[in-house]
């Protein structure tokens, strides 16, 4: 017999983004998703990100995060920041796919932020789910590359600030994990396509999942600092359209049959108009994804998050703390 009642605490999930720190403990009771702790710090805008300061104030604040609420343990699994991952689709052969390793460095060299030679790369096939694939057959790769300097400074950053990681995950997957545990509890869902989107301070994080597979990522230098000009809505939304385009034309037999915006109860009503508008010309649902209405609330004088008009999103960082399930 299964013991459901079992309460489990995941380790720390350490989002430190552009505009926010953001730090949660997510535990299960039984199937059930609660908040055990958490915290939120605002990066001081004259602190640039990647500097001797920013490290030094992001040390401090975990420090101080650490001190104020309950967390149980040092453990903690982060992920790199939008900037510091660059992640991009590419079409192979089948035949191709055990040599990924070579060509991947191969494709990417020149589009790369960053030096190759200083990189590291993964990759995660994207099966189109045919049940026939013949060994010509084209697939949808996604390869990821970071520079090994940014994997650097932020392990000293935990390491100064007493941490243990054990893990560092990718944003898409730290996504899907929130969807698939807040908003995709249904096993009928699990077989749906959806796509996930996550307007940040300076970045929106586009998603496109099928269950807990993931299919397409992209990020996109606009967030709720560009936004705030105004004639950056359309042009975000004209990049969100491109990713559609591409999936949809290089899916082959798959649809996009849901959309999901994760967000803040905050946000603006003018974003969520235009989500819904995208919606309407595809002809699929849409909702609001917000995390903080979907899970319980640990609930007490050292809580530090609060639900009311909040605009952060916290769908990554619940997501970090619930890959600790995995092991």
């Amino acid at each position: 017999m299964f013991n459901l009642n079992t309460k489990k605490l995941c380790p720390i999930g350490v989002d430190l983004g552009s505009g926010y720190l953001r730090m949660a403990q997510v535990g299960m009771n039984g199937r059930q998703a609660y908040l055990h702790a958490a915290g939120l710090r605002a990066k001081p805008a004259d602190i640039p990100a990647r500097t001797p300061a920013w490290q030094r104030w992001a040390i401090d604040t975990v420090k101080q995060i650490c001190q104020e609420a309950p967390f149980k343990g040092r453990s903690i699994i982060t992920s790199l920041p939008s900037d510091d991952v660059f992640i991009d689709p590419i079409r192979v052969s089948r035949t191709s796919l055990n040599k990924l390793s070579e060509l991947i460095p191969q494709k990417l060299q020149k589009r790369l932020p960053f030096p190759a030679e200083n990189a590291l790369f993964q990759h995660i096939v994207a099966e189109n789910g045919s049940t026939e694939k013949p060994a010509s057959e084209m697939v949808n790769v996604l390869a990821i590359a970071t520079a090994r300097e940014a994997i650097d400074r932020h392990l000293a950053i935990y390491e100064r600030a007493q941490l243990d990681v054990s893990g560092i995950s990718i944003w898409p997957m730290a996504m899907i994990r929130s969807f698939t545990t807040f908003f995709c509890r249904r096993e009928n869902e699990q077989a749906h396509v959806a796509i996930l989107l996550d307007v940040g301070t300076n970045h929106t994080n586009v998603v496109i999942t099928r269950g807990s597979d993931l299919l397409f990522a992209r990020v996109m230098s606009i967030g709720y600092r560009q936004l705030e000009q105004g004639q950056m809505v359309q042009r975000l939304f004209s990049e969100i359209d491109a990713c559609i385009r591409y999936f949809e034309e290089n899916g082959k037999d798959l649809r996009i049959e849901r959309m999901i915006f994760l967000a803040g109860c905050g946000t603006t009503p003018a974003l969520c108009e235009k989500v819904a508008e995208l919606a309407q010309r595809m002809q699929v649902p849409a909702q609001i994804g917000d995390v903080l209405n979907a899970i319980e609330i640990n609930q007490g004088p050292e809580c530090l998050v609060d639900r009311r008009n909040s605009k952060v999103d916290w769908a990554t960082t619940f997501g970090l703390s619930l890959e600790g399930l995995k092991n």
